[in-house]
């Protein structure tokens, strides 16, 4: 991923990355939760029906 090819990142200069990338996570999810427009859980569903999801729900959000 990006964050392999970038060695510019701090915060995984640590002796567990994933442990820290796991700890930022928790903090920040429920931030990004709260800003969110819309929530879209993506586990083992195939891509095409991610899309779908995505297009319907955001149909229904109301116009800004």
């Amino acid at each position: 991923g990006r964050t392999a090819r970038d060695r510019n990142r701090p915060l995984l200069r640590t002796a567990d990355p994933a442990k820290t990338l796991r700890d930022l996570l928790e903090l920040r999810d429920p931030l990004y939760r709260e800003i969110a427009d819309l929530v879209v859980e993506t586990d083992e569903r195939p891509p095409r029906m991610v899309v779908l999801d995505i297009l319907d729900r955001l149909q229904q959000l109301p116009p800004r």
